[in-house]
């Protein structure tokens, strides 16, 4: 079992619906309060963007989007589906959600919630 770690209520909660087709966009738009000119900002919103379809392409209840601007920056992203994500065979098209994740973040992982799952990913912000 994953123990949580309590980081208190999230800077930026973002939920979305089964079909919005406009939910990436609307991710990004509400971790800007977080991100500012953070070098690491497109980091972010492009795995932001990911975790965010990846929910609206794989399950059928929308999500939740959630983030911390501390350092690192956490980005969360729940639904209510019980599976875990796999990565795709590298022949496939698409499917390489994650691997981009993966890619730009610090560091990522997933785990198994109550109600469903949750991937998670880490941005550290350089220090000035």
């Amino acid at each position: 079992m994953v123990r949580q770690i309590d980081r208190g209520p999230a800077d930026v909660e973002f939920t979305f619906q089964n079909g919005d087709l406009l939910a990436p966009r609307g991710a990004r738009h509400a971790l800007q309060s977080v991100l500012g000119s953070a070098p690491c900002a497109n980091d972010v919103t492009l795995a932001a963007s990911e975790l965010v379809t990846n929910v609206l392409m794989h399950t059928d209840n929308g999500g939740l989007l959630q983030a911390w601007g501390s350092n690192p920056i956490r980005l969360e992203v729940h639904d209510t589906s019980p599976g875990l994500p796999a990565d795709a065979p590298s022949q496939t098209v698409g499917g390489r959600g994650l691997r981009i994740v993966g890619a730009v973040s610090s560091n990522w992982g997933t785990s198994a919630t109550p109600d469903g799952k949750m991937v998670w990913a880490e941005f550290r912000r350089p220090l000035e």
